[in-house]
């Protein structure tokens, strides 16, 4: 039996049945999709679906796609000229990081200026890195400013979701629970480096392996030859099955700051208003209508009030 007074719900249960809202289903429909599609009312009372995950998959596709639909042109060149200026500058840095990866290379082992050429092409490489990160930077940004512009002055559940995608933590941001970003990026930290310390140790147990297999006696073995094969191939396997591991938790580490922030953002605007209540008490009633003979029922109440 239900009956609605001033904002209030009673329910007499016999059988009453919760419908819980299953975070699996959450995390099975952000499998196949972002959470694209929230509804907004126009002016005729009619649904519309709402096109976040459009813009922002044609921000991608096509970057500036989103300014133009939001109109905002004049971001446009800004974006582009960002984006070409520190992939040009990475394209450079590559071309000269092989020219002095190519001499290192060729130069002789007791070449004294061997080393030289080392560190220059690592510092090569590391430039080149920073500015291909520096390109991806504005492509992320242009992509994070559609999305943030068509959903201003409205909260989109979608548009969270898309944005832990793009950054890990900027979909909190954007739900307000700039908390969780430390406990993010902790996590993400701690796999990456599990998965860097466990990749140096299984590259260093291969290439010793490598080399005592080679038996050439140029190439030099940490262990001096100290280590079987069975050894060493048992713990390069063991640093491999870690890293793979790790890498696993990395990701579902990036897939939970996803969903963590879908789920915030469809409950940015619950109701946790002190005067939401739920109450659980014994009640007598009388369900006969007749007047004259008054027969008590008891059973159970439960009133929400909101």
């Amino acid at each position: 039996v239900l009956e609605s007074m001033h904002g209030t719900i009673y329910c007499l249960t016999g059988r009453h049945v919760n419908k819980n809202l299953s975070a699996f289903v959450i995390f099975l429909f952000l499998l196949i999709a972002p959470a694209a599609y929230t509804q907004t009312n126009n002016p005729k009372g009619l649904k519309k679906p709402d096109i976040t995950t459009r813009i922002w998959l044609g921000s991608h596709v096509l970057p500036g796609y989103g300014q133009v639909y939001n109109r905002d042109y004049w971001k446009i060149p800004i974006f582009y000229a960002g984006m070409g200026t520190m992939a040009y500058q990475g394209y450079q840095m590559n071309s000269d990081y092989k020219k002095w990866q190519k001499t290192y290379l060729a130069l002789p082992t007791s070449d004294p200026d061997r080393e030289k050429f080392k560190i220059k092409a690592t510092e090569y490489r590391q430039n080149r890195n920073l500015y291909y990160a520096a390109a991806t930077a504005f492509y992320l940004a242009s992509v994070s400013d559609a999305v943030l512009v068509y959903n201003r002055g409205k909260h989109s559940p979608a548009a969270a979701s898309i944005l832990s995608t793009l950054v890990p933590g900027m979909g909190q941001a954007y739900n307000g629970a700039y908390w969780k970003i430390p406990i993010i990026y902790g996590g993400l930290s701690t796999f990456y480096f599990i998965i860097d310390w466990n990749n140096r140790g299984y590259n260093r147990f291969r290439t010793a392996l490598f080399n005592l297999i080679d038996g050439d006696p140029a190439t030099v073995d940490e262990f001096n030859g100290t280590r079987t094969q069975e050894e060493l191939r048992y713990y390069m396997d063991n640093y491999r099955r870690n890293r793979d591991l790790s890498a696993l938790g990395f990701a579902v580490v990036y897939a939970l700051n996803i969903i963590d922030a879908n789920v915030d953002g469809h409950l940015y605007d619950w109701n946790v208003d002190d005067n939401l209540t739920f109450r659980v008490e014994p009640a007598v009633f009388n369900p006969s209508q007749n007047l004259t003979y008054n027969t008590p029922a008891f059973g159970v109440s439960c009133r929400v009030t909101f």
